[in-house]
């Protein structure tokens, strides 16, 4: 994952280039970009629906959806590497680094010395027992749809339940079962979830095979290798044909069409009439991936009195970390390649606004920043995981 992360990223800047390189119709020079005289309108995760970017027809449309992509993937990855950088930030600061020991300047340089630094400190954490759900994350599809809606400039495409439904892969297709879940129930640390298979988290009730912790009763009460009979507090997976009421959301298979659906994988195209705008509708399934909705796993630790202090900072810091690692840091790698794809398909064709020439300017600058920060909080991310064996 960390090679093919690292040659996506790689490509964006150099995608950019092409588009940075068109003359600059009507600015001085770049320094004036930069502060705002030529482009005033593009920042990291703004909502640029409005923004009329100086071009005609199918160029607008395209060049605006581009943005707006451009304007998520940034804006989203510079969160989650300060998501990163604070929760091993509060790792290292609970188990006695001072608060001023790392004197990086830049995000992603902050978030590798942060969680090198709570590495070292989580040493002890070797005879831990450690077990989570997997986090999991789904497709913004309200937000893919109404972009696609702009794409076409007709209400007839706007995105409804049932589209949903019909675009998604069934496998991926969750929503809330009125009847039998038969596939995967997602619970979470807060909600117990019935179960009769594999549970990732914490499983409640019998074990046939072996169980990390058990009640004086002899009912397990902690991660549960084998089936799981009776809640989870995670995500179930069903065996044997097994069908329960799922109080959580049902993924990849309901005996009724669920409600409230959302799919946890990209949208298939839109019908046809709506998908005239190919390039436009790709920059709207950008958008979608990179602002997905995104859970963290339940976590659950047992270990000697002596390392209490471990216990209760990774417990409240570790599921941050284990949510980048494995879910959003996976779909960057895989929206990466969308954004580069799509800056090489733009070149040539914003030279007309004198606007949309110079806003490239400081996206291309933002791209490179979020690939840096993107590269840096999965890798810190995993790290820190591999210190304590997970994942492996």
């Amino acid at each position: 994952m960390k090679k093919n992360m690292k040659w996506r990223y790689a490509m964006m800047p150099v995608a950019l280039a092409g588009l940075v390189a068109i003359p600059l119709q009507g600015c001085e020079d770049a320094q004036n970009l930069q502060q705002g005289l030529c482009c005033s309108e593009f920042t990291p995760g703004a909502d640029l629906a409005s923004v009329q970017w100086g071009l005609e027809g199918n160029a607008e449309l395209n060049y605006g959806a581009f943005m707006q992509a451009v304007s998520d993937f940034t804006g989203v990855a510079n969160a989650m590497v300060t998501d990163v950088e604070n929760a091993c930030r509060a790792i290292a600061i609970d188990l006695g680094s001072d608060p001023g020991e790392v004197t990086a300047t830049t995000p992603d340089g902050r978030a590798k010395a942060w969680c090198d630094i709570a590495i070292g400190k989580l040493a002890p954490a070797a005879s831990l027992k450690i077990s989570f759900q997997p986090p999991s994350c789904r497709v913004n599809a309200s937000l893919q749809g109404s972009c696609e809606g702009r794409c076409s400039a007709s209400a007839e495409c706007k995105l409804t339940p049932g589209e949903i439904i019909a675009r998604c892969d069934p496998g991926k297709l969750s929503g809330k079962c009125e009847a039998d879940c038969t596939a995967r129930c997602e619970g979470s640390a807060n909600l117990a979830v019935t179960c009769e298979g594999q549970c990732e988290g914490t499983c409640e009730g019998t074990c046939m095979g072996n169980c990390a912790v058990k009640d004086n009763n002899g009912n397990c009460r902690g991660a549960c290798e084998g089936t799981c009979g009776g809640q989870c507090r995670g995500s179930c997976s069903m065996s044997g044909g097994a069908k329960v009421q799922c109080e959580g959301q049902c993924t990849g298979g309901c005996s009724v069409e669920v409600k409230a659906p959302k799919c946890t994988a990209e949208l298939s195209p839109p019908k046809a009439e709506c998908n005239a705008n190919a390039e436009c509708n790709a920059s709207c399934s950008a958008s979608a991936s990179a602002k997905a909705e995104c859970t963290e796993g339940s976590v659950t630790i047992e270990g000697d009195s002596n390392l209490e202090d471990i216990i209760a900072t990774l417990k409240v810091n570790l599921p941050r970390l284990i949510l980048v690692a494995q879910a959003r840091g996976q779909a960057f790698v895989d929206n990466a390649q969308a954004i580069a794809d799509l800056s090489g398909s733009l070149s040539g064709a914003v030279g007309g606004s004198v606007k949309a020439t110079a806003c490239i300017i400081p996206a291309g600058a933002a791209i490179v920043q979020a690939a840096a920060n993107a590269q840096a909080s999965v890798t810190a991310s995993a790290s820190v995981m591999a210190s304590l064996k997970l994942g492996q």
